[in-house]
C-alpha cells in the first residue's frame, strides 16, 4: 500500500506539518521539465547511490573497528529509517 500522507497508528491521517513543506526554486523546475523522464530517473538513483556512499562513510568513521559486513547492515538500518 502506497501512503501520501503519514498515519496515527490507528490510521487516521496526519496533517501535513505546512512549516516544513520545501519548495522548487524555479530555475531548477524549468532544468527538471527540460531534461526528460530518463535523465530525472538516473538523478533519482546518482541522489540514491550518493546518500548510500555518505551513511557508509559515516559509519566507518563512528566505528572504525566494523567489517564491511558491519557497515553495509548499518547502511541497511539507517536507509530503512531503523525499520530493520
Amino acid at each position: 500500500m502506497i501512503r501520501y500522507l503519514p498515519t496515527h497508528a490507528c490510521g487516521a491521517p496526519v496533517k501535513p506539518d505546512i512549516d516544513r513543506i520545501e519548495a522548487v526554486d524555479d530555475e531548477i523546475a524549468v532544468s527538471l521539465r527540460v531534461m526528460g523522464p530518463a535523465k530525472r530517473l538516473a538523478l533519482v538513483f546518482q541522489a540514491e547511490r550518493f546518500a548510500r556512499d555518505l551513511m557508509r562513510g559515516g559509519a566507518r568513521n563512528r566505528h572504525p573497528e566494523w567489517n564491511e559486513a558491519d557497515v553495509e547492515k548499518e547502511v541497511a538500518r539507517l536507509w530503512a529509517d531503523g525499520s530493520i
